[in-house]
C-alpha cells in the first residue's frame, strides 16, 4: 500500500512538447520560461542557464504569469522550493525550478485544477 505522505494534493500535467509558457519577476528582472509540468499548488519551470543565477530555494518569483489560452491570466506569486541542473561549470541548458504557489485564490486554484484534469483527460 502506498505511503499517504507521498501523494500530491492535486494532480499533476506534464506540458512536455505543448504549448505552455510562463513569465515572472526575480529579483527586479522580468523572465520568460517554458513550463515544464503545472498543477493547482505549482509548477515547474525549464529556466534557461543565463537567466538562472539568482534563482535558489527560497527565491520569490513575482507576477508569475501562465501564458496558455485556457489559463486564468492573472500574475501569481510563488516560492522556489528546488532547483535542479545548476551546477558549477555548466553555462549552457536549462535548470528545472519547482515553484509552489503562494497566496492563491481558491477560485484561481479549481480553474488551473480544472484544466489539468481536462489535458489529462483528453491524453
Amino acid at each position: 500500500m502506498p505511503d499517504e505522505s507521498d501523494r500530491r494534493r492535486f494532480p499533476r500535467l506534464s506540458t512536455a512538447g505543448k504549448a505552455y509558457g510562463v513569465c515572472f519577476r526575480l529579483a527586479h528582472r522580468d523572465l520568460k520560461a517554458r513550463l515544464a509540468n503545472l498543477s493547482a499548488c505549482g509548477c515547474g519551470l525549464e529556466v534557461q542557464m543565463v537567466d538562472a543565477a539568482d534563482l535558489e530555494a527560497g527565491a520569490l518569483l513575482q507576477a508569475l504569469r501562465l501564458e496558455h489560452a485556457d489559463l486564468p491570466p492573472v500574475p501569481l506569486d510563488g516560492v522556489v522550493v528546488r532547483v535542479l541542473g545548476k551546477v558549477p561549470g555548466k553555462t549552457t541548458g536549462y535548470v528545472l525550478v519547482g515553484v509552489e504557489f503562494t497566496a492563491i485564490t481558491p477560485l484561481v486554484q479549481d480553474l488551473i485544477n480544472t484544466h489539468v484534469l481536462a489535458q489529462q483527460a483528453g491524453e
